[in-house]
Parts: C-alpha cells; sequence; structure tokens
C-alpha cells in the first residue's frame, strides 16, 4: 500500500512539473515574440519594455532632479518616461509611498535599461533563494520557477518578487533571529496594503521581539523617507490614493492583470456596491479564519495563512502580487490531499489570470489564495494545540 501510494505521488508529481514546463514555455515563447518588435525601449503595442518598471525608474529619476513635489503629477512624470522610451504611448502613473521612492531614486541612478535588469535579475535570485527555505529539495523550485505570476514579471518588472521574498525570509528568521526578521518585515513599508496582516500575526503568536523590532523599522524608515523628501510628500501620496482605486473602480487599465475579488467581479460586470460588499465579506472571513490559525497553528500553516489572507483584504491587488502565495503553499509542504493539490495548481497558475483576463474576468487569484487559506484552517484543526509562547522580552 504505502508503494502504490509513493508511485502515484510520484506519477503526479511527474504530471503536475511536466504540464507546468510545457506552459512556461509556451508563455515565455509569446512573450519574447511580443517583445521582437521593439524599437526605441518601446514594444509594439506602444507600452515601454520592461513595462510597470518605467513608473519606478522615472519617479525616481524626477525625484533625484529635485522634483519629488510633483511625483505624483502626469505632466511632470511625462516627460521623464519619453526620454527614456521616444515611442512610448502609455504612461505609467507613481502610486507607491514614499519609503518605496527612496528604493526607486537609488535604482534610478543607472540608465533605464540596467536598472530594469538589475531589479529583475536581483529579485527573482532574493525570490528563489527565499522560497527554496521551503522546499523539500532543488527539483521542487521548478514549481516557483515555472509560475505564470513569476514569468509575467519578465515583462512587467514589477516588486512582487521582491515582496514575496520578504514574506519568505521574514517567516524563515521569525523563530532563529526574531529581531532580524521584524528589520525584515518593516521594509514591509514600501507596500503598507500588504504588510497589513503582519502586527496582527505576530501579536496574536505573542512573538514580542519581533513585534517590536519591526516597528521600529518601520518607522525609522518612514521617518528617513520624510527626512529625505520632505513629510509632505506622504501627504501627496495619500491624496493620490483616490486616482490609484479609480484604476480599480473604472477598470482603467487595458490589461487583464486585475486580481482582487472586487476587481474581477466589477469586470464581470457586477454593480460596485455589490461586488465591494462581496469582497468585503470574503476580507473578513479571511481575517477571521487567519487569526484563528496564528493562534493555534504552528508557523508553517500560520504563514501559509498569513500570506493567504493577506491577498484577501485589498481590493487593489494585481496578478504579480500573488507570487505570495507562492511562499504560501510552500510553506505548506507536499500536498496530501486532493484540497492540497487543488491549492498547489491554483497558486501556482494564479498568474494566469492574465491570459484568462483576455476573455473572461474569472476571480481565480481569490479562489486560490482561499484554497491555500483553506488548508491551513485544516492544518490547525488536525494538529494539537499549540502551548501558549514564553514571553519574549
Amino acid at each position: 500500500e504505502a508503494d502504490r501510494r509513493a508511485l502515484l505521488m510520484s506519477v503526479k508529481r511527474w504530471a503536475f512539473e511536466a504540464a507546468a514546463v510545457l506552459i512556461a514555455v509556451s508563455m515565455l515563447g509569446v512573450m519574447l515574440w511580443r517583445m521582437s518588435g521593439a524599437e526605441n525601449m518601446t514594444l509594439p503595442s506602444g507600452q515601454p519594455f520592461f513595462g510597470d518598471f518605467m513608473a519606478f525608474w522615472s519617479a525616481g529619476r524626477a525625484a533625484l532632479d529635485g522634483q519629488g513635489a510633483h511625483i505624483h503629477e502626469r505632466a511632470m512624470l511625462w516627460p521623464y518616461q519619453q526620454a527614456a522610451a521616444p515611442d512610448v504611448r502609455f504612461y505609467a502613473p507613481w502610486n507607491s509611498p514614499p519609503t518605496f521612492l527612496l528604493v526607486v531614486s537609488a535604482l534610478a541612478l543607472l540608465p533605464y535599461p540596467v536598472a530594469a535588469l538589475g531589479f529583475l535579475v536581483g529579485t527573482a535570485l532574493f525570490f528563489g533563494w527565499a522560497i527554496r527555505r521551503f522546499l523539500p529539495d532543488g527539483r521542487a523550485m521548478i514549481f516557483p520557477a515555472t509560475a505564470p505570476a513569476v514569468l509575467y514579471q519578465f515583462g512587467t518588472v514589477q516588486a512582487g518578487m521582491l515582496i514575496a521574498g520578504v514574506f519568505g525570509l521574514a517567516l524563515y528568521m521569525l523563530d532563529k533571529r526574531p529581531r532580524l526578521a521584524g528589520a525584515l518585515i518593516g521594509l514591509l513599508a514600501i507596500k503598507p496594503h500588504l504588510a497589513i496582516l503582519w502586527p496582527v500575526f505576530l501579536a496574536l503568536s505573542g512573538r514580542w521581539r519581533a513585534f517590536t523590532a519591526a516597528a521600529v523599522a518601520a518607522t525609522l524608515f518612514v521617518l528617513l523617507a520624510g527626512l529625505v523628501f520632505g513629510f509632505d510628500a506622504y501627504v501627496r501620496w495619500f491624496e493620490s490614493l483616490a486616482g490609484s482605486q479609480r484604476l480599480i473602480t473604472e477598470q482603467r487599465i487595458t490589461t487583464p492583470a486585475y486580481a482582487s475579488l472586487y476587481a474581477n467581479l466589477l469586470g464581470l460586470g457586477v454593480p460596485q456596491l455589490a461586488a465591494m460588499a462581496a469582497h468585503a465579506i470574503s476580507a473578513v472571513a479571511g481575517l477571521i479564519f487567519a487569526c484563528l490559525v496564528f493562534r493555534k497553528s504552528d508557523l508553517a500553516a500560520a504563514g501559509a495563512a498569513l500570506c493567504a489572507a493577506t491577498l484577501l483584504i485589498s481590493p487593489y491587488l494585481f496578478f504579480y502580487d500573488f507570487t505570495l502565495l507562492l511562499i504560501g503553499a510552500a510553506l505548506l509542504g507536499a500536498p496530501r490531499t486532493p484540497l492540497e493539490y487543488a491549492a498547489v495548481v491554483f497558486a501556482w497558475g494564479a498568474g494566469l489570470t492574465v491570459a484568462i483576463g483576455e476573455y473572461i474576468a474569472l476571480p481565480v487569484c481569490p479562489a486560490a489564495a482561499w484554497l491555500v487559506l483553506l488548508c491551513a484552517i485544516q492544518r490547525a484543526g488536525s494538529a494539537a494545540p499549540l502551548p501558549a509562547p514564553a514571553p519574549q522580552l
């Protein structure tokens, strides 16, 4: 019986890996074909080569030129983008906080293509190194290396791998070096809507050393950005959030990159109030279940719940944010039940919404996050209750 189960698991693994590699090769082939006609750092579609990184680099370059007060204005940022890609026809807005502006300003010291390639390779290696901590063997790296959410970032050059890598490394170090883990968590101030559950997780699990270190690191990071760019930069960023949300509510983005339940329902023609109500119910339910897992489960299940619930809360999410769900799935280990197999497959394939969304805005990403969260709940329910953690001074 044991030999039969082992053989069945091996066959399933080979089938998944073969399908993943085949899909990944096909995706890369299509991406290379679409990039083949690029001229002057501009794709034939009129979008900038390296995609969303254009917003990062142009904002950083403008800040270095002393234009930080106008960083969210198209009239100021557009000339920088045209200088980097003369034929570009699509404007890439800057809508991130001053903390992230610190990072992209350092990148903007380099020419646009060099900065983009450096950021892409660096974040890919960082993410790969972080997720490898949770995978059983080197062969399992096929799982993240072929995931559509990762591969599409070779075209968009977004921050998804950076955020996922910070999550993964912080979780890996959390009980080994809690203060260092907390310092890493503080770096998530570059994307506050993706860091929102960390304080809850750390408090409910009694990890107070990491909690304190994260609070100190985030505060110092925010203060440093304020000293460099002026604290009124935070006021301008908050004022820009309304425009960012309109990207979702008015479905302004031309690519099918939306990943929140709210945005997917809007894409299916659901009225805005109904879509927001459904999203709110899903987010609150995800938060409640995650909190229960935080209190009673081991770090692997709790970390998976943290990753999944984080991706259920914000209505402002895109496919690249679901790179984080690969960390959650890896934390659960090798799948053992049909639910866990489904969670792994959906977590891997969440980024396929970019292709599926060309035809219909199915809520694949929210479904994937719920599957991983349900697996974490199942693991927590089947495990013996954990003793209360010792106070950390």
